[in-house]
């Protein structure tokens, strides 16, 4: 997969759900892997917004993947946030 821009928590659902799939995990062995329900996992994957920042950061750290923080460029539109 490539890299992603997130703007809303249920883009990130969405993406990490995608980078789980590429790694051919199922819920239940992420969940495994955080030491969680599959139901966490599922729960994270649709509504992210309701997860502890904690939490969202061990999901990327299980799946490998790196968060970046960076500034806009100029050209981009404005955040629907």
């Amino acid at each position: 997969m490539s890299e992603y821009t997130v703007k809303t928590p249920q883009q990130l659902g969405a993406i990490l759900a995608g980078y789980r799939k590429e790694r051919n995990l199922t819920q239940v062995e992420l969940g495994a892997k955080l030491g969680v329900a599959q139901t966490v996992v599922s729960l994270l994957e649709k509504d992210p917004q309701r997860a502890s920042l904690a939490r969202v950061f061990k999901l990327v750290s299980a799946l490998e993947l790196d968060l970046v923080v960076r500034p806009r460029e100029a050209a981009s539109k404005p955040s629907e946030w």
